[in-house]
């Protein structure tokens, strides 16, 4: 089974979609043996973002959906809780919001070597923005997160000093745009099923168990 979904590594609806869909496919994992292939594509929620950070979440959140200082800060508390609730150390009130384009060019690098790999590096890089507090856009935080799975610093640092994987980037983000994608996480099982959103654990399982059941019957059928 192969899912792949559009994502922001500022996205925080995307972290948590993303640990949902992980969460069911382990459930499902405990009972029998599968192999499904979750693959990230980029998507930008601001790509003209700065990078380097200019104001708080809060203040962004306020500015962006018109809202009081007070009322904005409410939402982007929840949003923590959200992730507190999943085990995630959340702390979307200090994220340093800056451009994520490199970010995801590093991405697209690391999925040259491996989905696993880059699967890893995903879940450092939103580590990194949403529980460390570090801005995406800094070529040290991207390389770090690098070395952290393994992968070369050299290597890491030719990419995000060149053009390295930018239309890879834009091709994904092109993509996105003829389905109609506003709004990430969006994710596809088997080009087949699209399911928007951070949906809950037992959403996702269900559809990945029913798409189990389908690639089964057709099997049957082959044979």
């Amino acid at each position: 089974m192969e899912i792949i979904y559009w994502s922001d590594y500022a996205c925080p609806f995307c972290y948590i979609g993303r640990n949902h869909l992980e969460a069911a496919i382990q459930k499902i994992k405990a009972e029998q043996s599968i192999d499904i292939a979750v693959i990230m594509k980029a998507f930008e929620l601001d790509p003209a973002a700065p990078t380097v950070c200019e104001m708080t979440t809060i203040d962004r959140f306020a500015q962006k959906y018109g809202l009081t200082r007070e009322v904005a800060e409410d939402k982007v508390n929840g949003i923590n809780l959200m992730g507190q609730a999943i085990g995630l150390d959340f702390k979307y009130d200090k994220a340093q919001s800056t451009n994520t384009f490199d970010a995801h060019r590093l991405t697209k690098w690391a999925q040259s070597k491996s989905y696993e790999i880059a699967d890893a590096l995903a879940e450092h890089l939103y580590a990194a923005y949403f529980t460390e507090s570090k801005p995406l856009a800094d070529h040290e935080v991207l390389v770090a997160a690098s070395k952290a799975v393994g992968l070369p610093e050299r290597e890491a640092r030719a990419v995000l000093e060149s053009e390295a994987y930018a239309s890879e980037v834009r091709e994904e983000e092109a993509l996105a745009a003829r389905y109609g994608i506003q709004a990430v996480p969006f994710f596809v099982v088997n080009d087949q099923v699209a399911l928007p959103g951070a949906l809950p654990v037992e959403e996702f399982e269900k559809v990945l168990r029913e798409m189990l059941v389908r690639e089964q019957e057709t099997k049957e059928k082959a044979h």
